[in-house]
């Protein structure tokens, strides 16, 4: 069975180098069936592209082995892609930085491939993949780029665009500058004062004041005045209470 190649602009590393050049990849092999585990792993355990560092069933077991002997890719195995595997592909991920991953086994949906991708592995492949196939994609994997079936490409493209544009709205927030004067006034909300109160202090009107207002919540993407001042002592725009 084919799979699809990924490249999201990863940095050249150690593992993209020629084979006469670097150093063979550390593996874990973990898998809760003993028998695959073990046949996998004598399979990879060439010593010049690959050497297999440990070995784990499922469970707490997999963080000792990665703690003992951090591999370059994890190679998990899973009889069905769920939401606990893709949870426990984030952790690892999240604990030990440095290391890929590459997941094999079944997905009953295409969707969870896509949130395994997301959740950080650089692959899915089926657990009929032949042993050729499974060593290009770990090589792939530890370059940075991204295996799955071609299929899940389109889904994968589709979600990463979207998480892209939800980035790029939060930054814009993060960074967004309000003038001088809409600052004035939501410091003077934070106080307390009315729209009456804030327009008699600035000496303006409080038709201007009810403007400065309305333009704030649609800056800030809130629908009311104390929305504003809490997303503003989110932001750190305003000091907190306690410093004021």
């Amino acid at each position: 069975m084919e799979y699809a190649v990924v490249a999201e602009g990863a940095e050249r590393s150690e593992a993209s180098r020629p084979t006469s050049a670097r150093r063979p990849l550390r593996l874990c092999v973990c898998d809760a069936h003993h028998l695959f585990r073990e046949c996998l792993a004598a399979a990879l355990d060439d010593r010049e592209r690959f050497v297999v560092v440990a070995r784990a069933g499922s469970g707490m077991g997999m963080y000792a082995e990665l703690s003992r002997n951090p591999p370059d890719v994890l190679l998990l195995g899973v009889d069905v892609l769920d939401h606990e595997v893709i949870a426990r592909t984030r952790e690892a991920l999240s604990l030990f930085p440095g290391m890929k991953a590459l997941v094999l086994g079944r997905a009953e949906r295409d969707e969870h491939i896509v949130d395994c991708l997301v959740a950080g592995a650089g692959g899915f492949l089926q657990r009929d993949q032949s042993l050729a196939e499974v060593a290009a994609a770990i090589e792939v994997v530890a370059r940075g780029e991204r295996v799955c079936p071609p299929r899940v490409t389109r889904l994968l493209f589709a979600r990463l665009a979207d998480l892209g544009r939800a980035r790029k709205r939060r930054d814009r927030l993060d960074v967004l500058e309000l003038s001088p004067r809409e600052m004035e006034i939501l410091r003077l909300i934070a106080d307390g004062l009315s729209n009456q109160e804030i327009a008699g202090r600035l000496f303006l009107s409080v038709h201007t004041v009810k403007n400065h207002i309305h333009r704030i919540l649609e800056a800030l993407g809130v629908h009311g005045r104390w929305a504003a001042v809490n997303h503003a002592f989110a932001k750190g725009w305003l000091p907190a209470r306690g410093n004021r």
